[in-house]
Protein backbone atom coordinates (compact mmCIF):
# COMPACT_ATOMS: atom_id res chain seq x y z
CA UNK A 1 0.00 0.00 0.00
CA UNK A 2 2.65 2.44 0.98
CA UNK A 3 4.55 1.75 -2.50
CA UNK A 4 1.33 2.16 -4.40
CA UNK A 5 1.19 5.81 -2.86
CA UNK A 6 4.43 6.38 -3.54
CA UNK A 7 4.21 5.68 -6.98
CA UNK A 8 0.82 7.68 -7.43
CA UNK A 9 2.60 11.05 -6.00
CA UNK A 10 5.94 10.27 -8.10
CA UNK A 11 3.77 9.69 -11.33
CA UNK A 12 1.90 12.62 -10.29
CA UNK A 13 5.18 15.05 -10.16
CA UNK A 14 6.23 13.68 -13.59
CA UNK A 15 3.05 14.75 -15.04
CA UNK A 16 2.84 17.85 -13.47
CA UNK A 17 6.22 18.75 -14.83
CA UNK A 18 5.36 17.94 -18.37
CA UNK A 19 2.79 19.57 -18.08
CA UNK A 20 4.01 22.85 -17.28
CA UNK A 21 6.67 22.15 -20.10
CA UNK A 22 3.59 22.02 -22.82
CA UNK A 23 2.68 25.02 -21.51
CA UNK A 24 5.58 27.29 -21.92
CA UNK A 25 6.38 25.63 -25.04
CA UNK A 26 3.39 27.28 -26.40
CA UNK A 27 3.67 30.65 -25.05
CA UNK A 28 7.82 30.72 -25.63
CA UNK A 29 8.25 29.12 -29.26
CA UNK A 30 5.36 28.40 -31.10
CA UNK A 31 4.96 32.23 -31.54
CA UNK A 32 8.52 32.66 -32.99
CA UNK A 33 8.43 29.66 -35.42
CA UNK A 34 4.81 31.11 -36.83
CA UNK A 35 6.52 34.49 -37.69
CA UNK A 36 9.33 32.47 -39.06
CA UNK A 37 7.32 30.71 -41.40
CA UNK A 38 5.46 34.21 -42.30
CA UNK A 39 8.64 35.88 -42.76
CA UNK A 40 9.75 32.89 -45.19
CA UNK A 41 6.19 33.29 -46.79
CA UNK A 42 6.78 37.32 -47.75
CA UNK A 43 10.46 36.79 -48.52
CA UNK A 44 9.45 33.88 -51.27
CA UNK A 45 6.29 36.18 -52.29
CA UNK A 46 9.08 38.94 -52.79
CA UNK A 47 11.43 36.97 -54.77
CA UNK A 48 8.47 36.13 -56.89
CA UNK A 49 8.10 39.69 -57.63
CA UNK A 50 11.62 40.65 -58.26
CA UNK A 51 11.76 37.28 -60.71
CA UNK A 52 9.04 38.93 -62.33
CA UNK A 53 10.20 42.15 -62.60
CA UNK A 54 13.84 40.90 -64.34
CA UNK A 55 11.90 38.79 -66.72
CA UNK A 56 9.80 41.93 -67.68
CA UNK A 57 13.42 44.07 -67.60
CA UNK A 58 14.64 41.74 -69.87
CA UNK A 59 12.06 41.48 -72.32
CA UNK A 60 12.03 45.67 -72.72
CA UNK A 61 16.05 44.79 -73.29
CA UNK A 62 15.72 42.48 -75.47
CA UNK A 63 13.15 44.84 -77.52
CA UNK A 64 14.40 47.99 -77.42
CA UNK A 65 17.96 46.04 -78.69
CA UNK A 66 15.88 44.96 -81.80
CA UNK A 67 14.54 48.21 -82.67
CA UNK A 68 18.12 49.57 -82.36
CA UNK A 69 19.39 46.98 -84.79
CA UNK A 70 16.31 47.67 -87.16
CA UNK A 71 16.88 51.31 -87.27
CA UNK A 72 20.67 50.56 -87.92
CA UNK A 73 20.05 48.70 -90.72
CA UNK A 74 17.80 51.43 -92.12
CA UNK A 75 20.80 53.79 -91.54
CA UNK A 76 22.76 50.92 -93.56
CA UNK A 77 20.39 51.41 -96.64
CA UNK A 78 20.33 55.26 -96.25
CA UNK A 79 24.20 55.77 -96.57
CA UNK A 80 24.17 52.69 -98.82
CA UNK A 81 26.46 50.43 -96.76
CA UNK A 82 26.20 47.36 -94.47
CA UNK A 83 27.60 47.39 -90.75
CA UNK A 84 30.77 45.72 -92.14
CA UNK A 85 31.56 48.40 -94.56
CA UNK A 86 30.86 51.47 -91.74
CA UNK A 87 33.13 49.73 -89.22
CA UNK A 88 35.61 49.27 -91.70
CA UNK A 89 35.22 53.32 -92.84
CA UNK A 90 35.71 54.14 -89.62
CA UNK A 91 39.01 52.51 -89.31
CA UNK A 92 40.47 54.19 -92.64
CA UNK A 93 39.44 57.23 -90.88
CA UNK A 94 41.15 56.47 -87.46
CA UNK A 95 44.04 55.18 -90.11
CA UNK A 96 44.27 58.72 -91.19
CA UNK A 97 44.15 60.53 -88.25
CA UNK A 98 47.20 58.19 -86.89
CA UNK A 99 49.03 59.87 -89.97
CA UNK A 100 48.64 63.12 -89.48
CA UNK A 101 49.07 63.18 -85.86
CA UNK A 102 52.29 61.26 -86.43
CA UNK A 103 53.56 64.23 -89.57
CA UNK A 104 52.83 66.67 -87.18
CA UNK A 105 55.04 65.39 -84.55
CA UNK A 106 57.66 65.54 -86.98
CA UNK A 107 60.50 68.42 -86.24
CA UNK A 108 60.41 71.92 -88.11
CA UNK A 109 63.15 71.65 -91.04
CA UNK A 110 61.28 67.90 -91.76
CA UNK A 111 58.36 69.12 -92.02
CA UNK A 112 58.80 71.60 -93.99
CA UNK A 113 61.02 69.26 -96.22
CA UNK A 114 57.45 67.34 -96.76
CA UNK A 115 55.21 69.73 -96.96
CA UNK A 116 53.66 68.16 -99.71
CA UNK A 117 52.27 65.78 -98.11
CA UNK A 118 49.69 67.68 -96.25
CA UNK A 119 47.76 67.85 -99.62
CA UNK A 120 47.94 64.31 -99.84
CA UNK A 121 46.01 63.39 -96.46
CA UNK A 122 43.46 66.80 -97.81
CA UNK A 123 42.71 64.83 -100.98
CA UNK A 124 42.44 61.70 -98.49
CA UNK A 125 40.07 63.93 -96.29
CA UNK A 126 37.95 65.22 -99.10
CA UNK A 127 37.67 61.14 -100.47
CA UNK A 128 36.16 60.55 -96.90
CA UNK A 129 33.45 63.34 -97.31
CA UNK A 130 32.68 62.16 -100.13
CA UNK A 131 31.20 59.40 -98.86
CA UNK A 132 27.75 58.70 -97.50
CA UNK A 133 28.96 56.80 -94.87
CA UNK A 134 30.71 60.52 -93.59
CA UNK A 135 27.36 61.76 -92.65
CA UNK A 136 27.02 59.99 -89.79
CA UNK A 137 27.96 62.37 -86.36
CA UNK A 138 30.45 60.15 -85.19
CA UNK A 139 32.85 60.01 -88.70
CA UNK A 140 31.25 63.74 -89.08
CA UNK A 141 32.94 65.11 -86.11
CA UNK A 142 36.41 62.97 -86.63
CA UNK A 143 36.70 64.16 -90.12
CA UNK A 144 36.28 67.60 -89.06
CA UNK A 145 39.00 67.56 -86.26
CA UNK A 146 41.00 65.90 -88.60
CA UNK A 147 40.72 68.66 -90.91
CA UNK A 148 41.39 71.16 -88.30
CA UNK A 149 44.44 69.08 -87.22
CA UNK A 150 45.71 69.57 -91.02
CA UNK A 151 44.82 73.05 -90.94
CA UNK A 152 47.41 73.66 -87.50
CA UNK A 153 50.15 71.83 -89.12
CA UNK A 154 50.37 73.64 -92.02
CA UNK A 155 49.70 77.28 -90.63
CA UNK A 156 52.69 76.27 -88.01
CA UNK A 157 55.41 75.08 -90.79
CA UNK A 158 57.96 78.06 -91.29
CA UNK A 159 60.55 78.47 -93.62
CA UNK A 160 63.61 76.98 -91.96
CA UNK A 161 66.59 79.05 -91.30
CA UNK A 162 69.05 78.41 -93.39
CA UNK A 163 72.63 78.86 -93.41
CA UNK A 164 74.71 77.09 -96.03
CA UNK A 165 73.48 75.68 -99.20
CA UNK A 166 74.89 72.81 -101.40
CA UNK A 167 74.70 73.75 -105.07
CA UNK A 168 72.81 71.14 -107.38
CA UNK A 169 72.86 70.97 -111.36
CA UNK A 170 71.01 73.79 -113.04
CA UNK A 171 71.30 76.10 -110.36
CA UNK A 172 72.69 79.69 -110.33
CA UNK A 173 72.92 82.62 -107.98
CA UNK A 174 69.73 83.85 -109.07
CA UNK A 175 67.48 80.68 -108.30
CA UNK A 176 69.23 79.76 -105.28
CA UNK A 177 68.69 83.28 -104.02
CA UNK A 178 64.80 83.12 -105.41
CA UNK A 179 64.44 79.90 -103.17
CA UNK A 180 61.48 80.41 -99.81
CA UNK A 181 64.43 78.75 -97.72
CA UNK A 182 67.11 81.18 -98.50
CA UNK A 183 65.75 84.76 -99.75
CA UNK A 184 62.60 84.27 -101.74
CA UNK A 185 64.17 87.03 -103.28
CA UNK A 186 66.53 86.35 -106.45
CA UNK A 187 67.64 90.26 -106.73
CA UNK A 188 69.40 89.74 -103.26
CA UNK A 189 71.63 86.98 -105.25
CA UNK A 190 74.62 89.66 -105.18
CA UNK A 191 74.73 89.05 -101.39
CA UNK A 192 75.62 85.07 -102.04
CA UNK A 193 78.28 86.04 -104.61
CA UNK A 194 80.02 87.51 -102.04
CA UNK A 195 79.70 86.36 -99.46
CA UNK A 196 81.44 82.99 -101.40
CA UNK A 197 83.13 85.15 -103.77
CA UNK A 198 86.84 83.38 -102.97
CA UNK A 199 84.90 80.37 -103.26
CA UNK A 200 83.53 80.74 -106.26
CA UNK A 201 86.96 81.69 -107.57
CA UNK A 202 88.70 78.75 -106.20
CA UNK A 203 86.35 76.16 -108.00
CA UNK A 204 86.73 78.34 -111.61
CA UNK A 205 90.94 78.52 -111.14
CA UNK A 206 90.49 74.42 -110.52
CA UNK A 207 88.14 73.60 -113.26
CA UNK A 208 90.14 76.21 -115.61
CA UNK A 209 87.18 78.06 -116.65
CA UNK A 210 86.58 80.97 -119.23
CA UNK A 211 84.67 83.22 -118.79
CA UNK A 212 82.64 83.56 -122.00
CA UNK A 213 81.06 86.52 -123.82
CA UNK A 214 78.53 88.32 -121.64
CA UNK A 215 79.52 86.18 -118.83
CA UNK A 216 80.31 87.40 -114.99
CA UNK A 217 82.28 85.28 -112.69
CA UNK A 218 78.90 85.19 -110.72
CA UNK A 219 77.70 82.61 -113.56
CA UNK A 220 80.39 80.12 -112.96
CA UNK A 221 79.05 77.69 -110.04
CA UNK A 222 79.39 74.16 -110.17
CA UNK A 223 77.47 71.33 -108.22
CA UNK A 224 78.54 70.58 -104.71
CA UNK A 225 80.00 74.03 -104.31
CA UNK A 226 78.86 74.88 -100.61
CA UNK A 227 78.34 78.12 -100.06
CA UNK A 228 77.63 80.37 -97.23
CA UNK A 229 74.11 82.18 -96.84
CA UNK A 230 74.42 85.14 -94.87
CA UNK A 231 71.62 86.83 -92.89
Amino acid sequence: MKNTIITLLVLAFFSLGFSQDKVNYEEEYMPKLQKAQEDIARLESEMAAANSQITGTNDQITETQTKIDQTWEEIYQMVGSDKAGVDQFGKDIDALDSKVRSFGALPAEELYKRRAELDQFEAELNTFRANNISALTEYLNKLEKIDQRIKSIRSSIVVPYVTSYVVKKGDSLWKISGKKDIYDDPFKWTDIYKANKETISSWQSKYNAVLKEGQKEADLIYPEQEFTIPR
